[in-house]
C-alpha cells in the first residue's frame, strides 16, 4: 500500500472530471477503504472500478477483480498499474484471440495467444504501452486490487 501512496504523491495533481487542476493525494488507508467499497459493487464479470481523477490526457481508477478479465488492446492509451493488494497473473504481448472493437480505439478478445505471463503482487508496478495486448488473469478464489493510470498517446 505504501507504493500507491508514493505513486499518488509523485504523480502530483489529480482532479475529478470538470474541476480545475489541483493537488490530490490518497493515503494507504484511503486506498484500503476504496478497495473495501469496490467489493460491495461487483459487476457480473467479478470486477468493480472507481474513477479517482481525470487530468484530460491521463485518468486514475482503482479496480478490483475477482475473475479474469478479457484480453485488451488500447490503441491510443498506455496503462500504468500499481498493485495494492491480492495477486494475479498479467499476460502481455502475443495476439488477442477473437478480437472485436468495443469502443473507438478499444479492442477486446477472449484470451491471449503467445503472450508472456507475469505473476503480480502488492507493490508491483506495470507499464503497458498503447497497442500491446494484455490480460489480467485471476485464479479461482483470489482477487486483486490495483490502481490504473491511463495515459493518452
Amino acid at each position: 500500500m505504501k507504493s500507491i501512496a508514493m505513486f499518488f504523491m509523485l504523480a502530483g495533481a489529480v482532479v475529478m472530471a470538470a474541476d480545475a487542476p489541483t493537488f490530490g493525494m490518497w493515503t494507504p488507508e484511503t486506498a484500503k477503504q476504496i478497495g473495501k467499497e469496490l467489493a460491495t459493487k461487483l459487476n457480473p464479470d467479478g470486477s468493480a472500478s472507481r474513477p479517482l481523477g481525470n487530468m484530460g490526457n491521463y485518468t486514475f481508477s482503482m479496480i478490483l477483480r475477482r475473475q479474469s478479465g478479457a484480453a485488451e488492446i488500447h490503441e491510443k492509451m498506455s496503462d500504468i498499474m500499481v498493485v495494492e493488494s491480492g495477486e494475479a497473473t498479467m499476460v502481455q504481448g502475443g495476439k488477442a484471440v477473437n478480437p472485436k472493437p468495443t469502443a473507438p480505439n478499444e479492442i477486446r478478445g477472449t484470451a491471449i495467444e503467445g503472450g508472456t505471463e507475469h505473476p503480480i503482487k502488492p507493490g508491483d508496478v506495470l507499464t503497458i504501452p498503447a497497442g500491446m495486448p494484455h490480460q489480467m488473469k485471476v485464479a479461482p478464489g483470489k482477487e486483486i486490487v490495483y490502481l490504473t493510470v491511463k495515459v493518452a498517446q
